[in-house]
């Protein structure tokens, strides 16, 4: 048997949630076409969830010429958004709104004749959408040690982040940043979800000798959560079903952490939970108490 425990801070957050829900409302008001451009978010239960339901998703809107357009939580770009309408589609935007406040600030630093450097995932949704707002002024920075591949900048500068990318790689970035470009304003970016499913991490992943990060290796939030808990745990896996467990992790472990991302719904974590229990058993005496409230309704019955 082993022990489990919880993060602090994990799964769905209220903007992926707000996202999800818009969807499906989306999909029972009307009854024709519905598309979503891209993944409603970066899970693959989520995105399947969708499909089922008979909401369409193609990659690029040039392949949406009818019905009613879902824009997912993490946006796109103001161009993007004008050919939409243009082409008399009816628009359901679920950006997350700490999304659109990135595109706002950026928005406003360009107004008042800034650059901007976006530290982000090269093709990732959401650094497309804000990079889309003024491609010429807008330059990304995918890792610190490309830092050194930037232009030559002059004048007014500013440096923004994803909303998701992890908090101690930003603040090493901003600390190099500062000291190559005097008065460069620095905007922390990164939404409070992130923040505190991050640190939660932080905390309860040195004292496992397993950390499981429940989520879908298409979701940034969540390959984050598996960097921090394989630098701070002896051992750490990034999963999204139980089918991807190997059970020889299991093999003299006595505590084990768990962890999933925002876009991580909480049957997946339920799923997991559950198969743990059936093939290693739950010290449920010693585990975190929130566990149970994973278990099956048939798992539960004989604990009791």
């Amino acid at each position: 048997m082993v022990q489990l425990f919880f993060a602090k801070e994990l799964g769905f957050c209220w903007g992926v949630e707000r996202s999800i829900k818009l969807a499906a409302q989306a999909k029972n008001e009307n009854p024709g076409k519905v598309t979503i451009l891209k993944e409603i978010v970066h899970n693959r239960q989520v995105v399947d969830f969708f499909k089922k339901k008979g909401v369409g998703q193609e990659d690029s809107l040039d392949n949406i010429d009818s019905g009613t357009l879902v824009i997912s939580a993490h946006g796109i770009s103001p161009q993007l958004k004008k050919q939409a309408r243009a082409k008399g589609l009816q628009i359901v935007d679920t950006t997350c709104p700490l999304v659109e406040r990135v595109h706002k600030i950026a928005k406003k630093l360009i107004g008042e004749g800034y650059q901007i450097i976006l530290y982000g995932e090269p093709e990732h949704d959401e650094v497309m959408g804000v990079i889309g707002i003024d491609p010429d002024n807008i330059f990304l920075l995918a890792e610190y040690g490309d830092i050194n591949k930037l232009p030559h900048f002059r004048g007014k500068l500013a440096l923004l982040t994803q909303t998701t990318r992890g908090i101690e790689s930003f603040a090493k970035v901003s600390q190099r940043m500062a000291e190559l470009y005097l008065g460069i304003r620095i905007e922390k970016t990164i939404c409070r979800a992130t923040e505190k499913r991050q640190a939660a991490v932080y905390e309860l992943a040195p004292e496992m000798d397993l950390m499981l990060v429940i989520g879908s290796a298409s979701s940034g939030n969540s390959r984050r959560l598996h960097d921090i808990a394989s630098n701070v745990c002896a051992r750490a896996y990034l999963l999204d079903a139980p089918e991807q467990i190997e059970w020889y992790w299991f093999d003299g472990i006595h505590r084990v952490g768990l962890t999933a991302g925002a876009s991580t719904p909480s049957f997946a974590v339920e799923m997991i939970v559950n198969a743990i229990y059936e093939h290693v058993g739950i010290d449920l005496d010693h585990s975190d108490p929130r566990i149970s409230d994973y278990l099956l309704f048939e798992s539960r019955k004989n604990v009791q």
